[in-house]
């Protein structure tokens, strides 16, 4: 920041011409360093001016926020702070693991993977929908472009107009003898700032991000237009050689915690992003992440196996009931037919007892005491039947 500049603001200020300044993204101010864009901290000597200062960003973690009001020259009890979420509704969170080794099976699984990912997203959401896969360094970048055959995006690539025509190309999905129609888009942190395409539908990061910062800065590149997108990351199981120019691993904890998949994968960005440490999980009217999916796909299984274990049981039981019932009528059908033999033999008893039928028969006034198989009445009846017959 030169004097001279300071000075042309100065003097449009006591003129009443400067009312406030606005820094957009205002989060790079601390990412400058003495080897990385260092006239980004001289940003902060613009507070001096005396003027409104409004300073905009979407990824400015809470607790960077000291580094940060130090840097701009501020007290933190002198700003207003109005916040909003970085995780978009919209958008459904994952994670998925490639196995390797070696470095060289490393470089191939990773890029198999991707290209599967990107082929599935790309039938998913059909064109013009976009896709921007994103690596963490250049010599990544030209390399998983050339194998997708698709257009790469990078600080060394092509003029400051060239760079301006690929993105054109891209965002207009013109090229269609492209892979994928056009629609994909291979690029490094340099094209993470800045980009407002409303119809991107899915991020994609090849390896682990190192910052949830600024993951959570190139994600939010996905559904600005509020449909339905994903923000995807690749990576690698397992730790391959060191000779890897540079870890595959992140430099923050949190970055690890997200990829872990022990909990929600919004509840380490709210966390890390916005100081919010109320959430349990993927909440009503928000996309799921694969985490919670994975968990409301569980319980529905379990759910629907109690379903079918309460189901089985019933049935059971109702078997059970109707073999008892069955049971009960053959026991009682039983007992009746018993109980007709005993009436029946009962009747018989009370015959005998009452003496020979053909004397009573006849009204005869005989002794009837004596049994019918024995009475003479009864061979004198028999003879007239036989020679009626």
């Amino acid at each position: 920041m030169t004097k001279r500049f300071l000075d042309f603001l100065e003097s449009r200020r006591v003129m009443a011409k400067v009312d406030r300044v606005v820094i957009d993204e205002c989060h790079t101010i601390i990412e400058g360093s003495l080897s990385f864009r260092p006239k980004l901290r001289e940003l902060g000597t613009l507070a001096l001016v005396g003027v409104q200062m409004i300073y905009l960003t979407a990824t400015l973690p809470p607790a960077d926020e000291p580094a940060f009001f130090s840097l701009i020259n501020v007290r933190h009890e002198d700003v207003v702070m109005i916040r909003a979420r970085t995780t978009r509704r919209n958008v459904a969170y994952s994670v998925r693991s490639v196995p390797a080794s070696t470095v060289e099976e490393a470089i191939t699984a990773i890029v198999e993977e991707a290209k599967v990912t990107i082929d599935q997203k790309l039938e998913e959401y059909p064109w013009p929908a976009k896709i921007i896969v994103y690596c963490q360094r250049v010599e990544a970048t030209e390399h998983l472009a050339a194998k997708l055959g698709c257009d790469a995006y990078h600080r060394e690539i092509d003029t400051r107009d060239g760079k301006a025509e690929r993105l054109k190309i891209w965002m207009s999905g013109t090229k269609r003898e492209q892979y994928g129609d056009g629609r994909v888009i291979v690029a490094t942190n340099a094209l993470g700032l800045g980009i407002d395409v409303p119809d991107i539908r899915a991020v994609v990061h090849v390896e682990t991000p190192y910052r949830m910062a600024d993951y959570a800065q190139q994600s939010g590149r996905a559904g600005r237009d509020g449909q339905q997108s994903e923000a995807i990351v690749i990576r690698l199981d397992a730790q391959v050689s060191s000779r890897k120019p540079r870890p595959l691993v992140s430099e923050h904890a949190a970055t690890d915690s997200y990829i872990s998949g022990d909990v929600c994968r919004r509840v380490v960005l709210d966390s890390v992003m916005d100081g919010r440490n109320d959430r349990e999980g993927c909440e009503e009217g928000e996309e799921l992440c694969d985490v919670c999916q994975c968990r409301v796909d569980k319980e529905n299984r379990e759910s629907e196996g109690g379903m079918i274990e309460d189901r089985e049981e019933g049935d059971m039981r109702q078997q059970e009931l109707e073999v008892e019932h069955s049971r009960y009528r053959a026991v009682t059908l039983v007992a009746e037919e018993h109980q007709d033999y005993l009436d029946y033999k009962k009747k018989l008893a009370d015959r005998v007892l009452e003496g020979c039928i053909f004397c009573k028969w006849q009204a005869s006034g005989e002794d009837r005491t004596h049994s019918g198989l024995r009475c003479d009445k009864a061979i004198e009846i028999g003879g007239q039947v036989q020679e009626a017959l």
